[in-house]
């Protein structure tokens, strides 16, 4: 009896063991599913793939003044400083130089200091070299050969200006505005030849009329950027009629009764069309123009339609130059959803106006031209995962700047060294203030020499402050970043 009873058990046990066996082994699959889902889950997008990063600012212009300072910091440097790395953060101005920094010795040159010119963009060559592409607009002719002579509104630089822009990091130009041509147009032709030998791009500007309106096209860790240049005015001054001739990207203005009136040159519909055409070449876009008023501190309504029409025909931002102030930054979003920037104005980045400016004395309007922008974005490639891949606009930052220049210093006998430079204002402040702080802690021991500079450089500090809080108010802070360590 005992032995059938075991008879009976043993298959049953089997059949359990078989089934834990089974249920065990669907745990196990179970798990490991379970596992593989998450680790899907853990998979976000959107995922940046690679970039190109860009640096722009605004006009570059050689007034008389601003060559005299180029050689003036040439002469100051004795011995010349040769250093490849970007320039170490200045030591504190001393009394005599708290107004500007009279020279740049201890600031990054080459070993010529190309005459001079690598000093005035000393203090924010840094920022372009940390881009892939810096960008500023050059408002003048460079013909040593063809020069006419500069004088008031007509423009001639040297070779050494380009060559201190391709040093100081700057590789693109736009060579589309109203002083292309003031050394007419054999002076034009042979800038072309002359940013062509330095290797610096440039926009806007072509060997034919076809020529000018093609895009740059950048090409950079599997992005591709279009870039088109394009000018509304020219100062009475024209294209020449064959089209096989250097031309400029000529837009005018509808209605322009000046001596550029009839000019060869293209209307809204043929600019748009070509913003079309150049962006069926590349992954995003960018167009430069030269527009609008001298001064004012806000765009054209007709300019404001024209760049949403641009943005809306394919372009991925619009950067403005011309008015010689800044003016404001929109955002703007397409129909089809893409997230789009207008910089209607950079404003100047190097020149002489304003140079008479005080703070405190003259009304703030006096001192806009000297306030400045360099603008720092990104063209992404993201991978949107089962959406597929985009390029798009991203990472923009702003970064105040002003421009030095010790103008009144030199007039005054103050200083025998002129210095026009543009400087970053979240630089500068923060220097300033901590030498005004090691002054103020001295008390009752401050010297007599140490009494004017601390005046000196508290003004030169509340300068930059409200110059600040003038700029941002006008562009917004929407965009405002803390510079990067030199």
């Amino acid at each position: 009896m005992k032995k059938i009873i075991l008879d009976h058990i043993a298959p049953r046990k089997r059949v359990l063991a078989g089934c834990a066996l089974v249920l065990l082994l669907l745990c196990i699959l179970r798990a490991q599913d379970t596992t593989k889902s998450k680790a899907k889950a853990a998979v976000s997008y959107p995922q940046e793939i690679s970039k190109i990063t860009f640096v722009v600012a605004g006009d570059v212009i050689p007034h008389q003044s601003v060559v005299e300072a180029a050689a003036a910091q040439e002469k100051a440097q004795t011995p010349k400083v040769v250093q490849a790395s970007p320039p170490a953060e200045p030591a504190p101005l001393e009394a005599k130089d708290a107004a500007a920094s009279q020279t740049a010795s201890a600031q990054t040159a080459s070993a010529d200091d190309h005459g001079g010119w690598d000093l005035l963009f000393s203090s924010v060559a840094d920022i372009f070299r940390q881009a892939d592409f810096g960008f500023v607009n050059l408002e003048t002719p460079v013909a040593p050969k063809h020069s006419q002579g500069t004088k008031a509104f007509q423009f001639d630089a040297p070779i050494a200006l380009l060559q201190a822009l391709k040093f100081s990091g700057v590789k693109v130009v736009s060579f589309a505005n109203n002083h292309v041509l003031d050394q007419g147009q054999a002076g034009f032709a042979e800038s072309l030849d002359h940013l062509r030998e330095e290797g610096i791009l440039f926009v806007g500007s072509g060997a034919t009329e076809e020529d000018a309106w093609k895009p740059l096209i950048l090409e950079k860790n599997g992005i591709k950027v279009g870039w088109l240049g394009m000018t509304r005015h020219l100062n009475g001054r024209r294209n020449p009629d064959k089209n096989e001739e250097p031309h400029v990207a000529f837009y005018p203005y509808p209605g322009d009764t000046g001596e550029s009136k009839g000019a060869p040159a293209r209307d809204e519909a043929g600019v748009l069309e070509a913003i079309k055409a150049a962006r069926a070449q590349c992954d995003l876009l960018l167009v430069s123009i030269h527009w609008g008023v001298e001064y004012a501190t806000a765009p054209l309504p007709q300019d404001v339609e024209l760049a949403h029409n641009m943005l809306e025909a394919g372009a991925g931002a619009v950067i403005g130059h011309h008015p010689h102030v800044l003016q404001p930054i929109e955002t703007y979003r397409t129909q089809d959803q893409r997230n789009t920037v207008i910089i209607y104005s950079l404003g100047n980045f190097l020149s002489n106006q304003s140079r008479n400016y005080v703070e405190g004395l003259m009304p703030d309007k006096t001192g806009d031209p000297r306030d400045s922008l360099m603008v720092k974005f990104a063209v992404v490639k993201k991978d949107y995962g089962p959406a597929g891949v985009q390029v798009e606009l991203g990472q923009m930052g702003i970064l105040p700047a002003w421009g030095e220049n010790n103008h009144l210093q030199v007039q005054s006998g103050a200083t025998k060294i002129a210095c026009i430079r543009p400087v970053l204002m979240d630089r500068e402040i923060p220097r300033l203030q901590a030498r005004v702080d090691e002054l103020t802690r001295l008390g009752d021991q401050l010297s007599a020499e140490q009494k004017k500079e601390l005046m000196q450089i508290s003004s030169q500090l509340e300068l930059l402050k409200h110059r600040r809080e003038l700029l941002l108010a006008r562009t917004g802070d929407e965009y405002l970043i803390a510079p990067p360590s030199p």
